[in-house]
């Protein structure tokens, strides 16, 4: 995406080369133990979509509903973009139609709950992977927080929700 930019918009794949550069530097920068706050984490993960929205154009759709109490809350880094890109993997890479990716949290039972749903195509999303990303934020939500409840999938009939509950923190900046 980046390189064909080169031709047709310079200006913007200079753009995205940088975003590209800050994703993957704050990517390294941290180690799978550490944990930063719900806001880092999406200020990430909105230069990963910038780049996929190159790629994808209007096919992505993606909306977003994070109450700013839930911004503090601390996560354990990069937890979510693998969640992200297994919607739109699932999602918009198989469809010509727009496909809404979306991304929610709500704070409940003292737990910050975060949802991402996207629509898909049943019978594509067989073909593609075999949920080793699930199975990775799976193990690491159990090393992080020695439970084994912490992450839901659920396949409705046109949408896939992923669904990760952590125990609330309260850190204030």
């Amino acid at each position: 995406s980046i390189s064909s930019l080169t031709i047709t918009n310079p200006d913007m794949a200079q753009d995205m080369v940088i975003k590209l550069s800050d994703f993957l530097r704050y990517s390294l920068s941290h180690d799978k133990n550490e944990k930063a706050s719900l806001k880092q984490e999406f200020q990430n993960l909105k230069r990963y979509l910038d780049i996929e929205k190159i790629r994808f154009g209007k096919r992505l759709n993606f909306s977003t509903d994070i109450p700013d109490k839930c911004l503090n809350q601390q996560i354990p880094n990069m937890i979510l973009q693998p969640l992200i890109e297994n919607a739109i993997k699932h999602g918009v890479y198989h469809s010509t139609e727009e496909v809404l990716v979306e991304l929610k949290c709500i704070e409940k039972e003292g737990f910050v709950v975060i949802e991402i749903s996207n629509e898909y195509d049943p019978d594509a999303i067989k073909k593609v992977g075999e949920g080793i990303g699930l199975s990775n934020i799976k193990k690491r939500l159990q090393l992080i927080y020695h439970r084994q409840d912490l992450l839901e999938i659920h396949a409705e009939k046109m949408i896939f929700r992923a669904i990760i509950r952590l125990p609330k923190t309260q850190h204030h900046e």
